[in-house]
């Protein structure tokens, strides 16, 4: 596959800023990571071990989580004691084990205390290796839904042609060029609006 910035110059025709094509591409991802139901992200998820001292989610969208094949219900902070408490109707069992978050970790209880288990994920922005964000020099996402790369470069895409606009009307003060740029623009957020709505159809 070409290169996301082939991808979006075939829709914008000459276009240089490789800068703003990545940071568009990025922030096209997230949207797109945060539009995707949990279900569909299930099927290309990271998985990683979740220890008794918790582990660190504020980079991933955290999909399930699960100890010995049970899957784990989340808990608010201030339930804690009554899930470790054996006395109360809501502690959390072998096989119905309970997960919360703290600060930027995320923990499981099972038992009556803070377990191992594990964590299905997509990193929250789109990576070219499962660690390292895209730019625009990527051919490829992992842990990204396929289907939703068209998607992506139709708005990393749009947003870089808002850039241009923006610099056409107060730099080159160029009307005319302005006016058959937003035309463009009208066409590719058509096309973005139509795959957004196959896409999460």
């Amino acid at each position: 596959m070409a290169a996301f910035s082939v991808q979006i110059g075939d829709l914008l025709g000459t276009f240089d800023d490789t800068q703003m094509m990545t940071d568009s591409l990025i922030a096209s991802g997230t949207e797109i990571i945060k539009l995707t139901p949990n279900k569909r992200l299930l099927k290309i998820a990271d998985e990683s071990t979740i220890s008794t001292s918790g582990l660190t989610a504020s980079n991933r969208k955290v999909l399930q989580i699960h100890k010995d094949n049970y899957i784990a219900r989340e808990i608010e902070l201030s339930q804690l004691a009554d899930a470790k408490d054996q006395g109360s109707i809501y502690y959390a069992t072998a096989k119905d084990p309970v997960f919360y978050f703290k600060g930027e970790k995320v923990y499981i209880v099972s038992a009556g205390a803070e377990t191992t288990g594990k964590l299905l994920y997509v990193p929250t922005q789109p990576t070219a290796d499962g660690t390292n964000l895209i730019t625009h020099a990527s051919t490829a996402t992992m842990f990204f839904p396929l289907e939703g790369e068209k998607l992506m470069m139709l708005g990393a895409a749009i947003r870089c042609l808002k850039g241009i606009i923006g610099t056409q009307i107060a730099t080159d003060e160029d009307t005319e060029l302005a006016q058959g740029s937003l035309a463009q623009l009208q066409l590719l957020e058509a096309s973005y609006d139509k795959e957004l709505q196959k896409y999460l159809a």
